[in-house]
Parts: C-alpha cells; sequence; structure tokens
C-alpha cells in the first residue's frame, strides 16, 4: 500500500521519538563540544553547533525555551545556515516548515504562513515594515540565526497577523579575535567571496567589533538574467560599566541585476494548447533591471537596573532605494510562430525612508510567594515613501511586440527617461503601548497574559510638476485599538508541556488599492494549542499544534486592473476581500540533535483557508507541506566527513486563469524536492562543502496562474566551496 507523503512523514517523527526514546534508555553517548544555545559561540565553531536552540523572545519580550513558549517557533540556526548553503532570507524560508516561498518574477517574491502572507518583520526583535519582496532579497551573512513564530504576535509588533513573523538576528562580536572567509562557486557562473572578522577593540575586551563583508555575482538558469550584490556590515559592542550594554551598527545591501523579467512565463498558446515553454524562457530587455539599496542603521542601548530588572531601548533606521526600468514580453497569448506576445515596459523610482523605535522594562516580583515576571514598553515606527512621476519618451523606439520570442536577443533600444518633477508620498505611522505578565500559578502553571493598545494613520500628499502642493488624503484608520493576548502552559512531566494561547488580531496592510489608498486594517482572532517536549537534556525540541485564525478585510491583488498596470511605488493595486476569512491546520516538528552527530530539523503542515461562503481560497498555496533537513557527522576515523540533505514536498496548488477560450483551472501538481550536502574537514580551520539543489532535476512552478503564467522554480544546480574558521 502506497502512503500518501504526510502520512509517512508522521510516520518517520512517530519512529522518530521510539528512537530517540530508545536511545535515551541507553547509555548516554557523549556529547557535542558546545552547549545548545541559540546564539553560537563564533570563534568555537565545528559541528557541534547545533539545528536545535533552547530560548527565543520573538513572540513575546519574555525569553522563553520553545517549550514554555505558547506558540510555534522554529530557529535557524547559523550552522543550519551554512550547511545548506542558505544566501537569502528566501533560502532560508523555503526550507523552514510551515512557509511558502513564492515568486512572481525574479525580484518579486512573496513568503505565506497557515494560508496568509507574512508582512510582519523584526531585526534583533525590533519591528519592521518590510516587505516581503524586500526581506527575501537580505543576505544572511548578516545574520546569526532566523526566529519564525508562526501565528500571531501583535502584543509586541503592533500587527496581529495570523501567517508569521520572522527575526533576523544579528552576528555579535566576539571577546576573541575570530573570523571566518569563504569562496564559492556553481551553476550558472555563481562566485561568492565572504568575510567576517570580529575582536576586541581595547585590551580589557570591554569594547567589540566585527566586519561582514560579501561579493556576489551569478548568471542564471534564465536567458539574459544576471545579477550582482555587495553586502556589508560593521557592528560595535561596548560595556558602560558592569550593568549595560551598547551596540550600534549599519548594514548595507545593493543588489543589481539585468535581464529583469516582470510577471511569469505564458502558461499557453493562442489555440488554447499548453505552451510547455522552456524554464529559461525570459523576453527581457538586456537593460531591464529593478536596481535596490538597503542602508541599515541601528543601536541598543540595555541596562540591568538590579538584579531583577533591566530595560532596553533600540532604534533601527532604514533607507531604501530602488529605480525599476523593466521590459518584458510577457503580455497575451504566443502563437507558435513565435509572434503574439506584447510587451510590458515601465520606470518607477521608488525612495523610502523607515524609523523604528523600541523601549521597554523587564523584571521580576514576588506575588503569594511565587515568582512571576512583567514586562511593559512601548513601540512605533513611521515610514515615507516617495514615488517621484517619470515622463518616458514618446513615441518609444521599439515596437510593443514581440516579432519571434524564440529568436529573442534582448537587444532593444532603452527609452529616454525623466522625471518631472510631480511626486507622490505616502506616510504610514504606528505606534502602541502593551503590558503583560508571565504569573507562575502553580510549580506545573503558569499563564501569559496581556494586552496592546495601538494607534495607526496614514496619509497621502500630492505634488505638481511646479513642486506646488496639490492634495493630501489623511485617513487614521484606527487609533486606541485594544488587541489582548493570553497563553498558557501546563506541564505534564519535567519535559513534556500542554499549551494554549490567543490573539486578537489587528494589522494595517501595505496594500494599496487602485486609487492609492492604503486598505483598511485586517482585524480578526488567533487561536492555537498543543503540545511539546525537550528530550536529550533539551538538545531536542518536538511540537504539535492545531491553530484557527480568522481575519477581515483581507487584502488580495485586485485582478480587474490590467497586469502591466502599477501603482507609483511600483506595486499592484489590491482590493478588499471582506469579513469571514478562515484558516484552520495543524503542524508537527522535530528540532535539533537526536544523538552525537545528528542535526536534524522536520515539519509537517496541513492547513485550508475558506471564505464566509466556505469556500476554499488561497488555493495557490499548498494545503499540505513537508520540510526535512538533516545532516550527519560519520562516527570513528570519518568524523571529518559530514553528510545530509533535505526534502521538500508540497500538495497541488491551483487556481482559475484565464486562457483563449475563456475561463479554466491552472495547476501545480504535488511534487517532491532533494537536496544534497557534503563537507570535508580538511584541517581544524579549512573545509571544503559541496552542495545539490533539486537534485532530481524537478520541472516545477514556483507560482502558478499569477497573471495566466507561471514562475519556474530553479532547475538542479551545484555549489562547492572553501571555507576557513579561525
Amino acid at each position: 500500500m502506497t502512503l500518501h507523503p504526510l502520512a509517512l512523514a508522521v510516520r518517520s517523527a512517530l519512529l522518530l521519538s521510539i528512537a530517540g526514546a530508545a536511545h535515551a534508555a541507553a547509555p548516554e553517548a557523549p556529547l557535542d563540544d558546545a552547549p545548545v544555545s541559540v546564539v553560537e559561540i563564533r570563534g568555537d565553531k565545528d559541528d557541534s553547533a547545533s539545528y536545535g536552540a533552547k530560548a527565543a523572545s520573538t513572540a513575546t519580550r519574555f525569553k522563553l525555551s520553545l517549550r514554555e513558549t505558547p506558540q510555534s517557533v522554529t530557529v535557524v540556526t547559523r550552522q543550519r545556515m551554512d550547511d545548506m548553503n542558505l544566501t537569502s532570507i528566501a533560502d532560508v524560508l523555503v526550507q523552514t516548515p510551515g512557509i511558502t516561498v513564492q515568486e512572481n518574477d525574479t525580484e518579486r517574491t512573496g513568503f505565506s504562513s497557515r494560508g496568509f502572507s507574512i508582512s510582519n518583520f523584526q531585526v534583533d526583535g525590533v519591528a519592521a515594515n518590510y516587505s516581503s519582496g524586500n526581506s527575501a532579497l537580505f543576505d544572511t551573512a548578516l545574520y546569526e540565526r532566523i526566529e519564525v513564530v508562526r501565528g500571531a504576535t501583535g502584543l509586541v509588533t503592533g500587527a496581529g497577523d495570523p501567517s508569521a513573523t520572522i527575526n533576523m538576528v544579528h552576528k555579535r562580536p566576539t571577546r576573541q579575535l575570530s573570523g571566518s572567509a569563504s569562496v564559492s562557486a556553481g551553476s550558472w557562473d555563481t562566485r561568492r567571496v565572504q568575510a567576517d572578522i570580529s575582536a576586541p577593540l581595547n585590551a580589557a575586551g570591554t569594547v567589540r567589533g566585527s566586519l561582514i563583508g560579501v561579493v556576489q555575482n551569478r548568471h542564471s538558469y534564465l536567458d539574459l538574467y544576471k545579477e550582482r550584490k555587495i553586502v556589508a556590515g560593521v557592528l560595535v559592542e561596548a560595556d558602560l560599566g558592569k550593568d549595560s550594554l551598547l551596540t550600534v551598527g549599519a548594514d548595507y545591501q545593493h543588489n543589481t541585476p539585468k535581464g529583469t523579467t516582470w510577471g511569469t512565463t505564458p502558461l499557453y498558446f493562442s489555440d488554447g494548447s499548453l505552451a510547455k515553454l522552456p524554464r529559461s524562457f525570459n523576453v527581457a530587455a538586456e537593460w531591464s533591471s529593478w536596481e535596490r539599496t538597503y542602508r541599515n542603521v541601528y543601536a541598543n542601548l540595555e541596562h540591568r537596573i538590579n538584579d531583577d530588572w533591566k530595560v532596553k531601548v533600540s532604534y533601527n533606521r532604514l533607507d531604501s532605494t530602488s529605480d525599476g526600468a523593466l521590459f518584458y514580453g510577457g503580455s497575451g497569448y504566443p502563437n507558435r510562430d513565435g509572434s503574439g506576445l506584447g510587451v510590458w515596459t515601465n520606470v518607477f523610482p521608488y525612495e523610502e525612508t523607515q524609523d523604528n523605535l523600541d523601549l521597554y522594562a523587564t523584571g521580576e516580583f514576588n506575588l503569594f510567594g511565587r515568582k512571576h515576571e512583567l514586562v511593559a514598553g512601548w513601540n512605533g515606527w513611521r515610514r515615507e515613501g516617495v514615488s517621484p512621476a517619470v515622463q518616458l519618451q514618446d513615441p518609444l523606439p521599439f515596437p510593443l511586440t514581440i516579432a519571434d520570442y524564440r529568436n529573442w536577443t534582448g537587444k532593444v533600444p532603452q527609452p529616454a527617461s525623466w522625471r518631472t518633477g510631480a511626486s507622490s508620498t505616502a506616510v504610514t505611522e504606528q505606534s502602541g503601548a502593551y503590558l503583560a505578565a508571565r504569573l507562575r500559578l502553580a510549580d506545573p502553571l503558569q499563564v501569559i497574559a496581556g494586552a496592546r493598545l495601538s494607534t495607526w494613520k496614514t496619509r497621502t500628499d500630492n505634488v505638481n510638476t511646479k513642486g506646488e502642493f496639490v492634495n493630501a488624503t489623511a485617513r487614521y484608520a484606527s487609533k486606541d485599538v485594544l488587541t489582548p493576548y493570553a497563553g498558557v502552559v501546563f506541564d505534564l512531566a519535567p519535559n513534556t508541556s500542554l499549551y494554549a494561547s490567543y490573539s486578537d488580531l489587528f494589522k494595517p496592510q501595505n496594500y494599496k488599492d487602485k486609487d492609492n489608498n492604503f486598505l483598511d486594517p485586517v482585524t480578526g482572532s488567533n487561536v492555537e494549542a498543543g503540545v511539546k517536549a525537550e528530550f536529550f537534556g533539551g538538545r531536542l525540541n518536538a511540537a504539535v499544534a492545531v491553530f484557527e485564525a480568522k481575519q477581515d478585510n483581507l487584502g488580495e491583488e485586485d485582478t480587474s486592473v490590467p497586469q502591466g498596470v502599477l501603482l507609483p511605488d511600483g506595486t499592484r493595486p489590491y482590493i478588499s476581500t471582506g469579513k469571514g476569512t478562515k484558516s484552520r491546520g495543524v503542524e508537527a516538528e522535530v528540532s535539533g540533535s537526536p544523538m552525537t552527530g545528528w542535526q536534524l530539523s522536520a515539519g509537517v503542515t496541513r492547513s485550508t483557508s475558506r471564505n464566509a461562503k466556505d469556500v476554499l481560497v488561497n488555493t495557490t498555496q499548498p494545503r499540505d507541506m513537508v520540510r526535512i533537513t538533516t545532516t550527519w557527522r560519520l562516527p570513528g576515523e570519518w568524523r571529518d566527513v559530514t553528510i545530509g540533505g533535505g526534502v521538500n514536498w508540497q500538495s497541488e496548488t491551483y487556481t482559475t486563469a484565464t486562457g483563449p477560450a475563456g475561463k479554466l483551472r491552472a495547476s501545480q501538481s504535488a511534487y517532491t524536492l532533494l537536496n544534497l550536502m557534503g563537507r570535508y574537514q580538511i584541517t581544524r580551520q579549512l573545509s571544503a562543502g559541496v552542495n545539490v539543489n533539486n537534485l532530481l532535476d524537478k520541472t516545477y512552478y514556483r507560482r502558478i496562474g499569477f497573471y495566466n503564467g507561471g514562475y519556474y522554480g530553479e532547475p538542479r544546480s551545484v555549489s562547492a566551496s572553501l571555507r576557513y574558521q579561525y
């Protein structure tokens, strides 16, 4: 009998639990050299680093173990990112349980969880109003770990989103000289050089600094496409006496792509048959580009008042610029003779500044003979985005149709363009105060209860070509919105807990309608319950959860607006779906080190979303997913060899598309992707590795039905690297 892949994954998890119990009963093998920790001790790094983590604080400000956190949490450690060659946030999330990554084209990527888009991001725990498309490009060289909390975190982020929150945690300087340098090369002429160094900056080691740098050039399985990326980071950490710590840092990233696409590959020929165009299909101009630059500065000051209480204030500022000059022949249905495709072209510069401030105090207090914890804080952000108006050359120096895509070279003249002087400036502000308590009501029982009071407002200012103010639309969508949060954890045994949590939802949306006005905030509720366990002294975490989320005013793309029409900031218009969208599901996950030398992260997810009429929605996201990543450091004389790999499986996705003959169902059947890795430790400092993604060279669409097209996933790729660690 053939088992459903979801059933196979569950069976594997059960077998793992049985094996773990047997292993626990047997004499315990020597543990790896370093303890399991969320923060890896850089400079003393070897294969002992784990895929597991003992603590995370993204869900609440309390530093809780994963078992004590009443929500689903995944921590992707530095070791896992290095093992699997995960160099971008998108790479990380592709292999994260419960997360879907979908691409509309070469530059626009979206993340989803539990049937909803992810729009909550944090940097070192500070809320940042990034878009998925921007954060997907961020290079992981800057970060020590990525924390993913599925479900709502509205208590501290201010945006109660039932999908997930992504927290990117920076690498920290070490008290001894340490660092690494690596070079890698791979398929499609991919070349990458990465280096970082960390050292004390004074004799006492009370001031420490680190530098990180990356240069990457790559071509692609897509014709014409190539990209250059430069990344730099600097961080200084200073002990201001024995009770205060100051951290100041800056990041820089510049992405320069060429041959950029703007949309998907057509699914149908003009006669209605499936086109089945090659994965390399790209009818962009050679000069088509969406260049982006990010400059991020941040500072944190933490002060310990006494043994029980501390305060922390954090500031983060992100300046980003993008310069889109796009040309892509993806409109319409191609004929078999190569003709029939229309061209989308546009120019849209955009500049954005975002300021984020976070302040909180946390500590312990005694009540009724027990010690409890309290956290009180305020945070807020302000985002200002400027969209200058641009005039394109008229008439354009090329026809807006492709004569024959089969012989496309990308060599078309780039039209002249200039800024008219007019502009549109959108300003969005959100702030809120929160209070929460962690109450230990009995030895096995603890309760987290709190609430947040939030305010959100937005306005758009328009300026004409003479620089004169024209009009403004001010809309105070919500004031003093109260979002309660409650969680309970009950210990069934010293290593096993039951938990449940509830949160109201309040999420201002980045989406704008066709009139360039922001959609109303999303409201609703999120409920989750489950069981969590720790094994082998916390080296392995396991969890099973069920959840239900309800959302009103959820935004979805407005397909009534022609595909080539964009808003001033280069995004597509959205429309509200109204009331009653509901998502339900179940998740199971294990992560950590089941035994010496074995690292494991595995997750199974099932989720369905329905509207108020009980009709399935969000069908472009898979209902079922399996994510497995594992490595094994061979024992004995082979201990310098580490082998591993991963499995990504997901169920069918589908949507209603429009073909030449009218409406039809476009679908991507269930598929499995296999990845492999291997590493050889040449010396204590020097190692060589190889990674193979999509081992079986599976042809599949990462996104299906986006304006009647599909975006192909990457074919098989191979990369080799040489790394020196000191």
